[in-house]
């Protein structure tokens, strides 16, 4: 319940911030999204069953108290007849009854109890890095929908630049086309360019508006496509860290050496102590036909030797169940060694590619503003001038979008690490 409360003044606290700045920056949307996973609420959850099944292992060492009680109706009893020797006739009644308490304590067991123990808390903390593999899932979601809206307002920013510029382009062939000095085409061909702008520009307001509702919902923080989404700085380069999933492997290893062992320890002796307390007819002294208070106490020792019929077997079972672990665990580092060089080389190349966009950018223009010169001078037609436009254009998104893709593929690779 305090994990559940704390989560909702942090949503709370978080959609109230948002209100007030009308800016999200990437850590805000991760730790919201965190916030509002039912992984974040299975976790503690996880660790909380954890606990009470290792307190209610901890009640094996209480005293075990059972209620007790039977009555019983017998067709013959033993009788002694003394009648011969003077004395009266002892008659056992055909009908007994007892009722009372049987108490059994355990004195030791060999360590049974606390392997039993440690093996509910470590199943626990396997069952929360799990979870924390699904909250690991989580911010990559997140990274990815961020990452869209990002490149998906670059875009939009480059379309409203390409759309003022054919309208000034539209305007000056307009003018020149009622001097006479240009061709109807060229103005047709323009306008056709502006509405076709339009339309890119309508896809990808919708587009974006999608994918703010989409992190909307999944950060539970009010977001609409007027804020402002702040590009995140690239992290500088750590050393790897722990990923969760081998957090889990190694709890899950561990939880099947503490099994086996349990395997080894549950075969051993049990030493205990037990006390039965009654009331009924006959006791301990069946020749005693009254009703009357009557127990016993005394202590014992038990040992489960047909365990030992299987538990080889079981051993060996549990050692190959600790092999498939590290198999898989050994898998999964592979393919996380794999990845990172895979992501290293993409970073590299997307800092080359960055490093070549600006000069790209600077020569599209040159050419896209002469163009625009010839255009007015009649020079080039304005399907021409539309070919530079669009190749500027392509090369001002290019320089945002692998901007944009550079500082995500940090963050990324940073995930991969385990950081």
């Amino acid at each position: 319940m305090k994990n559940l409360l704390s989560t909702a003044l942090f949503l709370l606290l978080s959609a109230t911030t948002l209100s007030a700045q009308n800016t999200i920056t990437l850590e805000q949307a991760r730790q919201a999204a965190l916030a509002n996973s039912p992984s974040t609420t299975d976790k503690q959850l996880y660790l909380d069953a954890g606990t009470l099944r290792a307190k209610s292992v901890d009640n094996a060492w209480l005293p075990q108290v059972k209620a007790v009680a039977q009555g019983t109706y017998q067709s013959e009893v033993t009788e002694f007849d003394l009648s011969a020797l003077g004395f009266p006739a002892i008659t056992i009644s055909k009908d007994q009854y007892h009722a009372g308490f049987e108490v059994q304590q355990t004195i030791y067991e060999f360590g049974a109890t606390h392997a039993q123990r440690e093996i509910a808390l470590a199943n626990a903390q396997a069952q929360a890095a799990q979870a924390d593999v699904a909250l690991l899932n989580v911010k990559r979601q997140v990274d990815k929908l961020y990452a869209g809206i990002l490149q998906q307002q670059a875009g939009l920013k480059v379309l409203h630049s390409r759309a003022n510029d054919i309208d000034a382009r539209l305007h000056q062939v307009s003018s020149a086309v009622r001097n006479g000095v240009s061709l109807k085409s060229n103005e047709e061909v323009l306008k056709a360019e502006a509405l076709a702008t339009e339309q890119q520009i309508v896809t990808t307001a919708t587009s974006l508006a999608q994918t703010v509702s989409a992190l909307s919902i999944l950060s539970a923080l009010p977001m609409d496509t007027s804020m402002t989404f702040a590009l995140p700085e690239a992290p500088a380069p750590t050393a790897t860290g722990t990923r969760p999933e081998l957090t889990a492997f190694s709890l899950q290893k561990s939880s099947a050496d503490l099994q086996a062992k349990l395997l080894k320890k549950g075969n051993l002796p049990r030493l205990g102590a037990f006390g039965n307390g009654y009331y009924g007819r006959p006791g301990f002294n069946f020749l005693n036909n009254d009703f009357r208070l009557y127990g016993m106490v005394g202590a014992g020792l038990s040992w489960n030797i047909a365990g030992y019929y299987t538990q080889g077997k079981q051993l060996k079972e549990n050692m190959i169940q600790q092999q498939l672990i590290d198999g898989r665990k050994r898998q999964f580092e592979l393919q996380q060694e794999a990845d990172l060089d895979n992501e290293d080389k993409e970073i590299a190349k997307l800092d080359r590619i960055a490093e070549l966009d600006a000069g790209i950018v600077e020569s599209k223009t040159f050419v896209r503003e002469a163009a625009a010169s010839q255009l007015e001078n009649g020079v080039i037609t304005a399907q021409d001038y539309v070919t530079y436009q669009n190749a500027q254009d392509q090369a001002k998104l290019n320089l945002e979008l692998h901007r944009i893709q550079a500082v995500m593929a940090r963050i990324d690779h940073q995930l991969t690490q385990g950081n």
